[in-house]
């Protein structure tokens, strides 16, 4: 006698389509997650490196301001070799230091880093004013950041001066707030003071 061999229903193979289907939609909403977030992982990463690296380029630019013999040494007024200012839509430092072997401050030789508000970037001049007050209209400057990938919120520089009856230090606190151009909650902050290398005389 033959058994009789019967087949899945039509029930039950709505079923198992249905839970294939879900199970199915949950790994691909998991791998769209996990996508997403390892790109936004990349992205904060760019942003945080991008940003130590263009601190970096200051600290140690900075930090020469005076360097080159008593012509480059610190003095008053138009003379500083390191002037600052931080206010309203203005935030630019200025220094100077011999980079070339000249016997005198030359136009080179004058340098400045500012931030330009209206495209929300870092930028580096040379042949500046040497008075930070006149920083937005002199000189030559380029981006220092990418502004398609990075807006800089905020950059100031905070001066400090300690003097004795021998010579005055000067140290300037870096301070850069900046998040991602494409998503403002991935953002990214960073402060340092720098002594100025040489002390005013």
């Amino acid at each position: 006698m033959l058994k009789s061999h019967n087949g899945f229903s039509l029930v039950e193979i709505l079923i198992s389509l249905l839970l294939g289907g879900v199970l199915l939609a949950m790994v691909i909403n998991l791998y769209v997650t996990s996508v997403v977030t390892g790109t936004k992982s990349l992205k904060y990463s760019r942003l945080r490196a991008d940003i130590q690296s263009i601190m970096y380029l200051m600290e140690t630019d900075i930090r020469r301001a005076g360097y080159g013999g008593r012509a480059f040494m610190v003095g008053s007024g138009a003379n500083k070799t390191v002037d600052t200012i931080s206010s309203g839509s203005e935030h630019c430092i200025i220094y100077s230091y011999n980079h070339d072997d000249s016997s005198s401050i030359t136009s080179a030789d004058k340098m400045g880093i500012r931030l330009n508000v209206s495209s929300h970037e870092i930028q580096f001049g040379t042949g500046v004013n040497p008075l930070a007050s006149n920083c937005y209209q002199s000189g030559y400057w380029k981006a220092l950041s990418d502004k398609k990938f990075i807006k800089i919120t905020e950059l100031r520089f905070l001066e400090s001066i300690v003097s004795s009856s021998n010579a005055t230090f000067r140290s300037v606190q870096i301070e850069i707030n900046s998040e991602l151009t494409s998503e403002s909650s991935a953002q990214y902050s960073q402060s340092i003071k720098v002594q100025v290398r040489n002390p005013e005389r």
